[in-house]
């Protein structure tokens, strides 16, 4: 199952994101159990701190309960594997530290992540999933 990561959650909670038509399609498959995803557990942070640093930190509190109300979500923990994956990852790339959180999951979970950021093409033994694969 491939891992989800924040950009695809925020294009779904935010109906003005250029993205949203299609990260509404893929939390609608994950919803209807026609995708299997995981959902980066690191999301949750990185999500609250995007809110805070836009000062509308109270309004995740809303955003989180749309997400609780998507059925076969499935909330992949970040563990001390993944973590020293990620420590890794960030030696040897130029990752931001959230981005190698989610990568670090993403490897050892099955090597795949669906996302718009392109940066994640340049880790070897990833594949990415764009996002527009689920117009």
């Amino acid at each position: 199952m491939p891992l989800i990561e924040t950009d695809t959650l925020y294009a779904f909670l935010n109906a003005n994101d250029v993205n949203h038509k299609f990260a509404n399609n893929i939390l609608l498959q994950v919803n209807k159990g026609e995708l299997e995803a995981n959902f980066s557990s690191v999301s949750l942070i990185e999500l609250q701190l995007i809110y805070k640093s836009k000062n509308i930190e109270y309004d995740f509190e809303f955003d989180l309960v749309e997400l609780q109300r998507i059925k076969n979500l499935i909330w992949a923990p970040l563990d001390a594997i993944s973590s020293l994956t990620a420590i890794h990852l960030r030696k040897k790339y130029t990752l931001s530290f959230f981005d190698s959180l989610h990568v670090g999951i993403a490897i050892n979970i099955d090597k795949q992540i669906i996302s718009q950021d392109k940066e994640y093409d340049n880790i070897s033994g990833l594949k990415r999933i764009p996002l527009s694969s689920f117009s």
